[in-house]
């Protein structure tokens, strides 16, 4: 399959060109990067033949010789990209979060609908062994009391300039201003408001805790309502009380730090057991999520389980080939991930007082 990068920067140097270039199946075919000279630069490195500034000129000129493409564009510009890309029949794998604004989701949702192309969104963490293995183990709990979803990010940037070789570039400053405009408008939409903290943590939570949104709702389905958020520490933290279908109840605890370590983590407590998926650090690979289960109330089983060493990541990848290829049908959807954003955008607005899903 032949593939198509939109958006050079560092999760696709990190991590969707290096393990398209592992899989057997793909051929990285073009590269599209406003930034003057990155995408040469990668083109060089990974041997691919065509280089351009922006994803129209792609489709234009190679849209018909390619599978599909991967969409790692700023969140804000996905829909722009992913609606032409799907409009013009190519399989289309775009980022988490789908988009930064509602509108935006529905214009994707919409391509995706009326497209015959494969549309998938990228959350990795729904295939994560450890994590495949803990929806196993869940939907085996007769009885869940309580679940607890804890993420705060650490410096990441720490480790990255420390690990890899990235390829810098500046894209021209019309470009940027274009950008940094839209996205402020689209956040202020979103959550209706132009307050600075609540803009600068949804900038931030956007593309935070949309992996927990996901993944909570791979686990339990869809969110009934929300209550209690809370967004604090100058905007850095969140908490909130979600209830999820069939009454779940869930803490969702979500932060940004500059500390040296890395703690995500969904915990799921039954009457007479615990089941604790630890994830790891996804800029150290080949670092396993762990899975722990424990159980009894007389007597005690503990286990800790490290089911592989995949990278979720390339997982994910090798999924999209499959389902491009109708082996698989599509896990990640735009429609689902709309649902998620929704999700998010309705946390700041509980949190400003609207409650758009209060159990009240």
């Amino acid at each position: 399959m032949r593939f198509g990068i939109i958006g050079c920067g560092l999760v696709a140097q990190v991590m969707h060109i290096p393990y398209l270039a592992e899989l057997p199946e793909a051929e990285l075919h073009a590269f599209a990067d406003p930034a003057e000279g990155r995408a040469e630069t990668l083109a060089d490195r990974y041997n691919v033949p065509h280089v351009y500034a922006g994803h129209e000129d792609l489709l234009a000129e190679v849209g018909d010789d390619l599978d599909a493409v991967v969409v790692l564009t700023p969140s804000h510009t996905h829909a722009d990209v992913a609606v032409d890309a799907l409009d013009a029949g190519v399989n289309t794998l775009v980022e988490k979060p789908i988009a930064t604004s509602l509108e935006d989701a529905d214009r994707m949702v919409e391509a995706a609908e009326a497209s015959d192309a494969t549309a998938m969104v990228a959350y990795m963490k729904r295939y994560d062994p450890s994590y495949e293995r803990a929806q196993e183990v869940v939907d085996d709990l007769e009885e869940i009391d309580l679940v607890t979803a804890y993420d705060v990010d650490p410096d990441h940037f720490r480790i990255v300039k420390e690990v890899y070789d990235l390829v810098e570039g500046m894209p021209p400053e019309d470009l940027i201003e274009e950008s940094v405009t839209k996205r402020r408008n689209d956040m202020e939409a979103a959550i209706g408001t132009d307050d600075e903290l609540l803009l600068d943590a949804y900038d931030f939570q956007l593309e935070h805790v949309c992996h927990d949104v996901n993944a909570l709702r791979g686990l339990f389905g869809a969110v009934e309502s929300i209550d209690h958020v809370n967004i604090f520490a100058e905007g850095r933290y969140a908490t909130a009380h979600l209830t999820y279908e069939d009454g779940v109840e869930c803490i969702l605890e979500t932060g940004d730090s500059d500390r040296k370590w890395f703690e995500e983590f969904v915990r799921v407590d039954s009457p007479d057991g615990m089941v604790k998926v630890d994830f790891s650090n996804p800029f150290i690979k080949n670092t396993p999520t762990e899975l722990q289960v424990k159980r009894g109330i007389e007597g005690l089983t503990d286990s800790v389980e490290t089911p592989s060493y995949e990278e979720p990541f390339k997982r994910e990848l090798s999924y999209f080939v499959d389902c491009v290829e109708g082996e698989s049908d599509v896990r990640t959807t735009f429609a689902e991930a709309r649902e998620d954003l929704q999700v998010i955008v309705d946390l700041f607005r509980t949190y400003r007082g609207e409650n758009p899903r209060s159990a009240d």
